[in-house]
């Protein structure tokens, strides 16, 4: 009996090692970032910005138009390699515009075990505008965002388009606190976590982190808005006999992401994150040692007993 009794303690020992290895968290896991932007602004004419990259921080814009003039158009894009992201669009009169932010992760497992990983992203609050303010046109702002792994498996989308006839289109994920009045959209902050499954000894994946917002307009010019400036998505027109006020056309706004640029010197919560864990799924040869040491005591303990 006392002997019997000492094997199992043997056995729950090397066990209870077994399990300690399992919970350990992976710190040798290799992450490479390759971020660029891009975008067009377009009114009578077309600038662009992008692709540039930066292994730390990044950023573009790019303008058409004059913004009293009617027509105008802008879009702005930046992120960094802590996680922190945006893309924005807007515009008044006839135009359109779009920004790009990608960003490509490189996820390499140097921890000489399986591991498991998991990416925790924050999608930040934002909103997209489209009015007609009392002019004939139409207009659309929107935002499009997908995750993907290998360039192949989508482990994340979510995409909403409002237009000037305040209609919405969703796709995707719907993001926390959405909601639409009128021909304005908005959300709140929404926390994801996503699995992105084991990786053996050596082995990587790559995730493909891509957001777009766009805006686009075709409106008139009218004297119907009535509110002058300030009462507008954007400013009345300029001219010389009327100033602010005299006129008014339709306005569109997307966005996207940090909106105060904090991303140039980090953040102490990074939006974009990855935990590593050792496998609980596959054993590895480091596990299988140990159970095996454990087995190869309680079958000693037990031809001594028997002796």
């Amino acid at each position: 009996m006392t002997c019997h009794t000492h094997s199992l303690k043997v056995l729950a020992a090397h066990l209870l090692g077994l399990g300690a290895l399992v919970a350990t968290p992976a710190y040798a896991t290799t992450i490479n970032n390759v971020l660029t932007v891009d975008g067009t602004a377009t009114t009578t004419t077309t600038n662009t910005f992008g692709p540039s990259t930066n292994d730390a921080y990044i950023s573009g814009s790019a303008s058409s138009g004059a913004f009293f003039s009617g027509n105008y158009a802008d879009a702005s894009a930046w992120g960094n390699a802590y996680g922190t992201y945006r893309a924005a669009a807007s515009g008044s009169g006839v135009f359109s515009s779009s920004s790009h932010f990608h960003r490509t992760v490189t996820l390499n497992n140097n921890n000489g075990y399986a591991t498991d990983y998991t990416l925790n992203f924050f999608i930040y609050y934002g909103s997209l505008s489209a009015n007609n303010n009392g002019v004939a046109g139409t207009g659309y702002g929107s935002y499009d965002l997908v995750i993907k792994m290998n360039g192949v498996n989508t482990l994340f989308s979510s995409m909403a388009k409002v237009d000037s006839d305040g209609v919405l289109t969703r796709g995707g994920t719907e993001l926390n606190g959405a909601s639409l009045s009128g021909g304005n959209y908005s959300w709140g902050g929404t926390n994801v976590s996503l699995n992105l499954g084991s990786l053996g000894i050596n082995q990587s994946l790559t995730i493909d982190f891509d957001l777009v917002s766009t805006a686009y307009g075709n409106f008139a010019t009218g004297t119907s808005c009535g509110g002058g400036y300030g009462n507008t998505d954007v400013p009345a027109l300029m001219s010389a006999s009327t100033g602010y006020g005299g006129s008014c056309t339709g306005s569109i706004y997307a966005s996207l992401g940090d909106p105060n640029d904090f991303a140039e010197n980090g953040q102490l919560n990074p939006p974009v994150n990855i935990i590593g864990n050792r496998s609980s799924t596959v054993p590895v040869p480091g596990t299988l040692a140990l159970l095996g040491a454990g087995l190869l005591g309680l079958g000693l303990n037990a031809r001594r007993s028997r002796r």
